[in-house]
């Protein structure tokens, strides 16, 4: 079974206008996010910003919960998994020393994009049978920067309810989607 890690990405992202920004930490989504990191066994979960504002708002939420009291140290196993780190080369950097082969990246996004799709079935069967690790990609504000998105290995469908409106939150989207690839069955 190859290892999963995932990244909260908040640069580069697009905007409603689909220029290149930076998104802000929304400190439910490290904590809820980090959570389901830990449900489903995910090996790391990177939460990506370049600004040191916002890698000190993170880093401050996870030390909170790691420096807990024993009473509500119920995150603790949660957020032991989350690293904030500058940019995503760093990320995968650290994935492919970890692991010693470069991971699969997989990208997400709420449109339908032009690329390589891989079913969610296929993708949890490469988790579970292949010894490569598999990197999802979360981004954030309006989704990935196409600088990003070029460099996926291959894109998940996007998540669609019996509606048209397409407008998860990232942590909503990130529970089902680690629901789909890890999720007991």
């Amino acid at each position: 079974m190859g290892n999963l890690y995932i990244a909260l990405v908040h640069y580069p992202c697009r905007d409603r206008h689909d220029k290149i920004v930076t998104t802000m930490i929304t400190p439910i989504d490290v904590t809820d996010i980090a959570r389901s990191a830990c449900t489903y066994g995910v090996t790391q979960f990177y939460i990506v910003t370049p600004l040191p504002s916002q890698q000190a708002i993170a880093q401050r939420l996870i030390d909170f919960w790691l420096k807990a009291e024993p009473d509500r140290a119920y995150r603790r196993p949660a957020l032991q998994l989350a690293r904030v780190v500058d940019r995503l080369e760093t990320s995968f950097k650290e994935v492919l020393e970890r692991e010693g082969l470069a991971p699969l990246l997989i990208g997400t996004d709420a449109r339908e994009l032009p690329g390589t799709r891989i079913s969610y079935e296929k993708l949890r069967e490469l988790i579970e049978q292949d010894v490569r690790p598999v990197y999802v990609l979360f981004g954030t504000g309006w989704g990935l920067a196409l600088e990003v998105l070029e460099r996926m290995d291959y894109f998940l469908p996007p998540i669609w309810g019996p509606t048209d409106y397409n407008h998860l939150s990232v942590r909503a989207a990130a529970a089902i989607i680690l629901d789909r690839l890890r999720g007991r069955r």
